[in-house]
This record gives structure tokens, sequence and C-alpha cells, in this order.
């Protein structure tokens, strides 16, 4: 597939102060524009950034969420769990997914396979409550930090956050991530409710917790990327 074959969304934001490219899974490219940029400066803004669209383009074929491709997997791998789901879908008269002994069975409309990444999601979430509940309970004990309480949630931006009674929210999409580095986010939201900001006292009790925090938080920074697609759409993005 070539770039120049991908569809092409063009939105403005009032807020940006230059042009922004994103290649979205399974979509296509979407372009950021200020106001004061014309939309007739895309063609040529796309071409400037030719080796960049292609190389993106061959990484999302190569994990096969290139433009045009299905973001359902036929398996799904938790690094935390050490487990793997193969995936199989079916026509249903109406949209759920079924676990049995390993194996995620998804049943789907005709027509209405993009609520397969929406139930996907709701399991994912469901499994997190299970197992990182109570992962960041018994760290929190384990370091004597009290905390509210803890909920997880599909978060499309972060991997964690605190808020300011002391609760923890956690994303289900860490079930995707090595436990070390699982417990590292973990840890960095649990010396939030101590230290609010991220001056040199947070770091300070981050890396007494976690001593290879600098190289835990190097690759955490590249793992959103190798998500899957389907852990990143939202309902908007599915016609679900």
């Amino acid at each position: 597939m070539h770039w120049q074959s991908v569809p092409v969304t063009v939105t403005r934001n009032p807020r940006a102060r230059k042009v922004w490219l994103k290649m979205r899974s399974c979509r296509g490219i979407e372009v950021v524009l200020p106001y004061r940029v014309s939309a007739s400066e895309v063609p040529s803004i796309l071409e400037r950034h030719r080796q960049w669209l292609q190389e993106r383009l061959a990484d999302l074929a190569a994990r096969g969420e290139a433009p045009g491709q299905s973001p359902l997997p036929d398996a799904v791998r938790l690094e935390f769990l050490e487990r793997e789901y193969a995936v199989t879908y079916e026509e249903g008269d109406r949209p759920g997914l079924q676990v049995e002994s390993g194996r995620l069975r998804v049943l789907l409309p005709r027509g209405e396979a993009g609520a397969g990444a929406l139930l996907l999601q709701m399991w994912l979430v469901d499994l997190g409550r299970c197992h990182l509940v109570p992962f960041c309970l018994e760290l929190s004990q384990c370091h004597g930090i009290a905390v509210a309480d803890v909920r997880v949630r599909n978060q499309h931006g972060r991997w964690g956050s605190c808020s300011a009674r002391g609760g923890i929210s956690l994303n289900a999409k860490l079930l995707f991530l090595p436990r070390p580095l699982a417990r590292n986010i973990v840890l960095h939201e649990l010396c939030h409710v101590a230290h609010r900001n991220h001056g040199p006292a947070f770091w300070s009790a981050l890396r007494q917790l976690d001593p290879m925090t600098d190289e835990h938080e190097a690759k955490i920074r590249t793992a959103w990327e190798e998500l899957p697609a389907w852990t990143k759409w939202r309902r908007r993005d599915l016609g679900a």
C-alpha cells in the first residue's frame, strides 16, 4: 500500500500552533491545522513528510493495522498475566463476548463488526479489575501508602492518575505491559498521593521504591505506540 492511497482527514484546532500529522491505525492520515494554515497546503505538507508517512505505514502494515485492515485481533497477548487468548468471531443476534477456557468467542450481528472492539475493551476492563486492583492495593499496603479507592478504566490518554483525595485510577491497558513496567506506573500514581506534582521530592520517592525508574520510564514512553489499535479506538471511531 502506498501512502498516497491512504484516506486523509483534515481537522482544525484553535489551540494548534503548528501542523500535526497522525497516522491512525486502521483508518488513515489525520492532518491537524492551525487556522492560519490553508487546507490547500495539505498536499505539499504530506509530500514534505513522505518518508515519515511511508515508514509509519509500513510499521502499521507489519502489525496488521494499516488503513483498511480490521482492528479486530485473532489473539490477545497480555504480558502482565503472561497469558494469551485466542479470539474467534461468529455472527449472532446481538453483540456478546464469552470466555471459554482461554479463548474469547465474540458474537456480532451482521454489519456490526466495529462493536467487537468495544466488547474487547469492556472485557479488558473487567480483567483489569480482577488483577490490577489487588496488585495496586498490595503495593500500597507494602509501602504504607493509604489510598481512598482503586478503579480501572479504558483511559485514552494516560496509564493512570491519582485524585486529590487519594483515589487511584488505572488504565486497563496496563495488562499489555510486563509486570515490572506496570509496577512502576502503579508506584508512580501511589507517589502522587503524597506528592501532587513531578518535582524533585516526587522523583526521589519513586526512585526509592523502584531503583530502575529511569530505565522503566524510557520503555514506558514508547509502550503506548505498541498497543493494539482496538484498545485505543473510541465509540465514535467504530460506528457502533
